[in-house]
């Protein structure tokens, strides 16, 4: 049995899959499974595979019908038999040590769940956003701290993050088939609070394919209406896993003995956090997509608290006062929506950043 699985969906990536698993060929560590799952790929993506498998007994193809990232990955979880369990997307790389530095990181701490960072490739399209949530710092919890989601580097990638494969099978998580976009939200949302503990690291043991050509982000970048109306059913699954479960789903969240009680203990963090992912950008879109995806977030919102429990919540004015125009009736003007904007920019950033990026673009 081999210590670590690596997971690596793989569709219609012919021009980079090789150079993908010859960072895992060349890993210091070699006790690893390589599982490559070829989801219908229609270019000579299976090809390739044939001809490394053929050079490295590790690497093992599973052939299945096209269903997604999503569904390649949880037919590569069905099959893993290490200990514990990563993923490489088909694109990017490991650092020649990521392995190695992974399963040492989890035999010398009792980690339940191991995150760490990764490098923007090639590093000349990174940008401070992305090399900041990709350079988390050295830290422990036991247990679940809403810290981990809200103010570590923990989240959106979980090809930085790795599991305890009991735990995957002892709370039966997987990751969300049934949404295009957005399964590595959901995952982190779901995984961080069943873990009983988990450790970050300030390694780069990734390096991260920013953009290419035809990729699913490279499409949705190209219309921010539609992805931020997939933003909102982002949102309502995790609202929803978080409603429904109790102690025993979430054994990591002290607390939560009844289902409910981690979106209720939590709710300020989690309104916060959809003004970040979804509002606050929503403002900027033409008056009938605002009010679009304002309506579908009130919705999704309202499912759990009304607008009397959303003003009496702990959460700053600024992101307050944008949730309390979608659960009206969407219909603010594009002043107020500019006014709502700079407000919140200001209470998150200061003022003088306001103003430098006000300047920026004026001048530029």
């Amino acid at each position: 049995m081999a210590k670590l699985a690596v997971i690596v969906p793989v569709y219609n990536v012919e021009d980079c899959l090789e150079w993908c698993l010859s960072s895992l060929r060349a890993q210091t560590f070699e006790d690893i499974e390589i599982l490559c799952v070829n989801d219908g790929a229609t270019d000579s993506s299976r090809e390739v595979l044939a001809r490394c498998a053929a050079l490295d007994p590790r690497i093992v193809i599973i052939d299945k019908k096209n269903g997604g990232l999503s569904s390649a990955r949880n037919v590569g979880l069905e099959r893993v038999t290490s200990p514990y369990v990563c993923f490489l997307d088909s694109d990017d790389r490991f650092t020649v040590n990521a392995c190695e530095r992974v399963v040492s990181t989890f035999a010398n701490t009792d980690a339940e769940v191991v995150t760490f960072g990764a490098n923007p490739y090639p590093r000349s399209a990174g940008y401070p956003w992305l090399n900041d949530v990709l350079s988390p710092r050295d830290v422990e919890y036991d247990g679940f701290d809403a810290d981990i989601l809200f103010k570590e580097k923990s989240r959106p990638f979980v090809w930085r993050t790795a599991c305890r494969m009991d735990l995957l099978r002892e709370t039966r998580l997987r990751f969300d088939e049934t949404l295009p976009f957005g399964e590595d939200q959901i995952f982190d949302f779901g995984l961080y609070p069943r873990s009983r503990k988990t450790v970050f690291i300030s390694d780069k043991l990734y390096d991260y394919r920013v953009s290419r050509n035809g990729s699913l982000m490279d499409r949705r970048k190209r219309d921010p209406h539609h992805m931020l109306l997939e933003h909102v059913d982002i949102v309502e699954h995790v609202f929803d896993d978080w409603a429904s479960g109790d102690g025993s789903v979430f054994r990591g969240a002290s607390g939560c003995e009844h289902a409910g009680d981690l979106l209720r203990l939590y709710a300020p963090e989690m309104i916060a956090w959809t003004v970040e992912l979804v509002l606050y950008d929503a403002l900027r879109l033409r008056a009938e997509d605002w009010r679009d995806v304002a309506t579908n977030m009130s919705r999704v919102i309202g499912a759990h608290w009304d607008t009397d429990e959303i003003a009496e919540m702990p959460v700053d004015t600024a992101a307050k006062r944008i949730v309390l125009a979608a659960m009206g009736d969407g219909g603010a003007s594009a002043s107020s929506r500019q006014w709502m904007m700079a407000r919140y920019y200001i209470a998150r950033y200061g003022k003088r950043s306001f103003l430098s990026t006000v300047k920026r673009r004026i001048f530029h």
